[in-house]
């Protein structure tokens, strides 16, 4: 009896931990922020994220109006972080020499097949750096290879290259959110992530405020395994007005 019950504690010990790989780490709260600005930028951070077709759910609105209207500065900046951690894929620290590390938030790894998702990134720049906020990624690298107009051009994508380059990444740096960091000890960012793929695929993101900023022994460099949910065909019929299809009907089939 005791081994099945130590055998039951430690498949329970290891699912915990298997969750939280699955969701990543808490990030620590910055305690030294300002608050009025943050406010400001979590305000312009939630309309971007409605704008690009994932709004904040209504729980976790509530919870940022509640931090919004906090009038004690340092709550309000500890409940703006509780809120945005838990979208945040990762967290960027630029330290004051302007290195760049960084850390798996908490945010599920999970992506849609053929299709974007949105994350946070949680920027801690105790530098005050001024500077775009980069990512790039081996798996976002092409999949073909343009033209050099040379007659027997040299191949720079090998067939077994292509399984591994199955995403594409970006920030999203337009209005209402800026170009550059604001230099701001804390502000959050917004990322982008495609999937070619479904199922289990494991992404590396690398940071950095430009060449040379990256800090030592690739600390700014994150893999992250991610589970892809496969994209689902939808077919369409449509009827003109009179309620007949309009298409022929020699061209008659779903769309899909």
């Amino acid at each position: 009896m005791r081994s099945r019950v130590s055998c039951f504690v430690l498949s329970s010990v290891f699912s915990l931990l298997s969750v939280g790989i699955v969701r990543g780490e808490e990030l620590p709260i910055v305690s030294n922020a300002d608050a009025q600005p943050l406010k400001a930028q979590a305000k312009r951070v939630v309309d971007a994220l409605a704008f690009l077709g994932e709004p904040l759910t209504p729980t976790a609105q509530k919870a940022l109006d509640v931090a919004l209207n906090e009038t004690d500065d340092t709550k309000a900046v500890a409940a703006i972080q509780k809120v945005f951690d838990s979208l945040a894929l990762a967290g960027v620290n630029i330290n004051p020499e302007s290195r760049v590390k960084v850390a798996r938030g908490a945010a599920a790894a999970k992506l849609n097949e053929q299709g974007w998702r949105v994350f946070l990134v949680k920027v801690h720049n105790e530098a005050g750096v001024t500077a775009k906020l980069r990512v790039s990624s081996p798996n976002a690298a092409p999949v073909f290879q343009r033209s050099s107009n040379s007659p027997a051009p040299k191949p720079s994508v090998k067939p077994e290259d292509v399984p591994d380059r199955w995403l594409e990444v970006m920030t999203f740096d337009q209005q209402p959110l800026l170009d550059k960091l604001s230099g701001l000890t804390l502000e959050y960012r917004i990322l982008q992530v495609y999937s070619r793929d479904k199922g289990k695929r494991e992404a590396k993101f690398a940071f950095d405020v430009g060449q040379g900023t990256q800090d030592l022994g690739f600390r700014n460099e994150l893999p992250v395994l991610f589970e892809c949910e496969p994209a689902v065909k939808v077919a369409l019929e449509v009827l003109d007005t009179d309620g007949k299809p309009t298409r022929p009907q020699a061209e008659q089939g779903p769309l899909l």
